[in-house]
């Protein structure tokens, strides 16, 4: 009869060898990682209010919508590996690194699907998940340290790679930049040196095809988590369009004609759905048909498109025109650097000074440009003192709608700039 001992005994040797199967046994990096977060977690739980915030984030990551999106994940990452299982790619000794990745890098690039709507978007994040970082990355991971190197090792990283971010004072954040630059290039070598001596050591023995797959299953399951990305950019952005045309619609137009017909125009175009998630949709929400709801967003589309050529010529033209003298047809200055940025402070001073002459009976500030210091500065410029040509225009600023006749004046720009005066 066996005893209970043996039965426990037999009961860990089979959880053994499931768990070495499976790619469940820990190296000594894994195992100090697991220690310091469960440092920092036993820290934590024991101070009332870190239980009572950590409860209240847990709730919001759970919220219909946002378990929704979790479950669509899920079942995406699940359904690749049966899909590498039915064509015999999976290994079961990748089971470990596959849940590993899902909770830190997959996830982390589901969070941030909102910003697959910017332009370039994927194209950075193919080259960082399949570029020679990627492979270096886990090529320093093969080979670990003792266990007492990596509990002290794993701290001092944190350390430098969190300091230069803390550090308000820009040029101690600079000097901490360079530091933790010099400090991870080291770690690096070093790193990469101990694993080309493992290498070097157990290449008679190593499973080269294991290896290899190891190397490529984060960077395909990248890519492939890529597409639910999209797809969730799509939907939310979708969804926010659909909602400025509901702001818009009127009464008598059903609410599936506008919105049936700005999808047949933008279909799965990203970067149009989002701009139409920004609004001025107006035209395509009062669409009374389908066929003309289609019309105004292809007419929403090519004025976009128009804006876009059009800023993309003014941004080559400040590049073009750096320093020159030249004028146009019109009289005015094709060295247009710092147009915008100053129309757009004088607009904010005349915001202000009209709420605080209605708010305040003394009336207008006439320490403005004190106040707001290097927003309306010649310093504010590192290629152009613009307010240099034309705060002198101003006069007083407690004038009314001095500051609105100025923006207009460098709007228009009909005469080329006086020299720069002192304010």
């Amino acid at each position: 009869m066996v005893g209970y001992s043996e039965l426990a005994k037999i009961a860990l040797a089979h959880i053994g060898c499931w768990l070495h199967d499976y790619g469940f046994e820990l190296n000594s990096r894994e195992w100090a990682g697991l220690i310091w977060i469960g440092v920092f977690l036993a820290f934590g739980f024991s101070k009332p209010t870190v239980r009572k915030s950590l409860r209240d984030v847990l709730c919001s990551a759970f919220s219909p919508k946002l378990a929704a999106i979790w479950a669509i994940y899920v079942a995406w990452v699940a359904g690749f590996v049966a899909l590498a299982h039915s064509v015999g790619v999976w290994r079961n000794v990748l089971t470990k690194d596959t849940i590993v990745w899902t909770v830190t890098a997959g996830l982390a690039s589901i969070v941030v699907f909102t910003e697959a709507s910017k332009p370039g978007y994927f194209g950075r994040a193919v080259l960082k998940v399949v570029g020679v970082v990627a492979l270096l990355e886990y090529l320093v991971t093969l080979a670990t340290f003792h266990l007492w190197v990596e509990l002290m090792l794993q701290p001092i990283v944190a350390f430098f790679a969190v300091a230069p971010i803390v550090v308000k004072e820009s040029g101690l954040r600079t000097s901490w930049q360079r530091v933790s630059t010099w400090f991870f290039a080291i770690l690096m070598f070093i790193m990469v040196g101990h694993t080309s001596r493992m290498l070097y050591g157990s290449w008679s023995t190593m499973d080269w095809g294991l290896f290899v797959l190891r190397a490529i299953w984060p960077m395909v399951l990248a890519l492939w988590v890529l597409i639910v990305v999209f797809g969730l950019s799509v939907v939310a952005s979708y969804e926010q369009a659909f909602l400025r045309l509901d702001w818009g619609r009127d009464e008598d137009v059903g609410d599936w004609k506008p919105k049936l017909g700005l999808v047949l125009a933008l279909r799965l175009q990203l970067r149009w759905i989002h701009e139409a998630a920004k609004g001025r949709t107006l035209d395509v929400g009062r669409a009374h048909s389908v066929r003309s709801a289609f019309q105004a967003a292809k007419s929403f589309k090519a004025e976009r498109i128009v804006e876009k050529r059009r800023e993309d010529t003014y941004q080559a033209d400040l590049i073009r025109y750096v320093g020159s003298a030249e004028l146009d047809e019109k009289g005015r200055p094709r060295d247009k650097r710092e147009f915008r940025e100053t129309i757009r402070a004088l607009e904010w001073l005349h915001t202000c000074q009209m709420g605080w002459y209605r708010r305040e009976p003394v009336g207008y500030k006439p320490d403005l440009i004190e106040l707001f210091g290097d927003d309306l500065s010649p310093k504010a410029s590192s290629s152009l003192p613009a307010l240099q040509w034309w705060c002198p225009m101003m006069g007083n600023f407690g004038m009314l709608g001095a500051e609105r006749q100025v923006a207009t004046i460098l709007r228009s720009a009909q005469a080329s700039p006086p020299k720069p005066m002192a304010i």
